[in-house]
């Protein structure tokens, strides 16, 4: 294998194949996009980032309820030299406040978002007595809409081992949001050390609803699904709460072998279960589910697992990790 020193490198590794991930937005709302095609929006966005005055370092906080946005995003600042910066999209005023922080903190930093979240800003920074905080937000956004084409690439940056790959935030849920500078170097030794530990292998399918904002949804499945190889599924998150037995439902169509949910999503998963029951849904093919990002409850587990069993899930496929955004992601598993 050749040698991988930077993100960009595991992406371009995979770009002549077939393999790729898959985008789950509803039951009928499905897009495979090839990692090459990945390669090739990315490099599109690059050019419009560049365009706008992005440069090498700069700060670009990725702030768009789209997956595959928000992917194609990623990579554009990867392969530009960018610093991505992962914030969740919340519909609260807790939300926006976080945001507000974290571009404070950051001091000057680019938003990549779109025009409708932009008009909740303005409206929020009315409301709220925050009107040139929030201006002074708006005039750093690049809207997604400004894309209308990704025929031309930008220029690539090439990045080096220890350049800055990624800043991921805390929650801030209780204190000020703390961000974690995450080089190249980092990541991919911790991605690796999650593949050798998980066993993962060039047969898996690994198949996610956790958001990409989160270290666990970003670095534990996505990055770690590109840096194998293999093919992949990102769940729409929001599609999970409301419909928390499709992912079980996408798992059998797609043959999935890896997944992963905190405790929560499994209390999730039976609640529903319990009143709605499963069809012609089968699990023989799961071998893990990473079990981390919140206090993980044995009983939840054992509960789980025996609800599933009738369904193929063997009681071993349940995988405890433990892990934080100050060591990359992965400490235990």
């Amino acid at each position: 294998m050749p040698s991988r020193q930077t993100l960009p490198d595991i992406l371009r590794q995979h770009d002549s194949g077939t393999r790729g991930i898959e985008y789950i937005d509803g039951q009928s709302d499905r897009r495979r996009v090839a990692y090459s095609e990945t390669l090739a929006n990315a490099l599109g966005v690059l050019h419009h980032f560049q365009a706008s005055g992005m440069q090498p370092g700069d700060r670009v906080i990725l702030f768009t309820p789209s997956t595959e946005q928000f992917v194609d995003g990623f990579w554009a600042c990867q392969f530009g030299g960018l610093v991505p910066v992962p914030v969740a999209v919340g519909i609260s005023d807790d939300h926006r406040h976080k945001l507000l922080r974290i571009f404070s903190l950051l001091g000057n930093a680019w938003i990549y978002t779109d025009e409708a979240r932009m008009r909740r800003l303005a409206d929020f920074g009315g409301e709220a007595g925050l009107k040139a905080e929030v201006g002074a937000l708006l005039q750093r956004c690049f809207p997604v809409e400004r894309i209308d084409s990704v025929a031309t690439s930008g220029a690539v940056h090439e990045s080096r081992a220890n350049d800055l790959a990624l800043i991921q935030f805390s929650s801030g849920s209780t204190s000020d949001p703390k961000g974690v500078q995450l080089t190249h170097a980092n990541l991919l030794t911790n991605i690796g050390d999650i593949s050798t530990r998980s066993e993962l292998r060039g047969d898996d399918v690994m198949l996610s609803w956790m958001p990409l904002t989160h270290d666990m949804g970003l670095i534990g499945m996505y990055l770690s699904a590109i840096s194998m190889g293999v093919d992949g599924a990102v769940m729409d998150t929001q599609l999970f709460t409301r419909r928390p037995l499709l992912w079980l439902e996408e798992a059998h169509r797609l043959g999935a072998s890896v997944l992963s949910s905190p405790n929560f999503g499994f209390k999730h998963v039976l609640k529903v279960f319990r009143s709605k029951g499963l069809d012609d849904v089968r699990l023989d093919r799961v071998r893990l589910i990473y079990n981390g990002a919140e206090p993980i409850l044995p009983e939840v587990c054992r509960e789980f697992l025996e609800a599933m069993a009738p369904f193929g899930l063997r009681h071993e496929t349940m995988f405890p990790v433990y892990g934080l955004a100050e060591a990359s992601l992965a400490v235990t598993i």
